[in-house]
């Protein structure tokens, strides 16, 4: 019965759809974001819904820990490799 029912792979979000998981994300908390963040993250991270949710949220909390807008600058440091690996 189970080889009967219909199969459905999941592939990664494109780049189009990847973009605005990460736009969406960053408006759910409230974050003005630009297009060089967006670009810097969608080439940078997993093409995941929790890798975008992590960085979205790891910016949001350094932005407001540091006292800095999110910009591009900001998501290279915290994306930087650590020292070491």
């Amino acid at each position: 019965r189970l080889r009967a029912c219909p199969v459905v792979t999941l592939l990664p979000p494109d780049d189009q759809l990847f973009r605005a998981l990460i736009v969406k994300l960053a408006a759910d908390r409230q974050l003005t974001i630009d297009e060089a963040v967006v670009s810097y993250l969608a080439t940078r991270i997993e093409r995941s819904y929790a890798a975008a949710r992590h960085a979205v949220a790891l910016l949001d909390n350094e932005s407001l820990r540091l006292g800095r807008p999110v910009t591009r600058a900001l998501a290279a440091e915290l994306l930087r490799p650590s020292e070491g690996m």
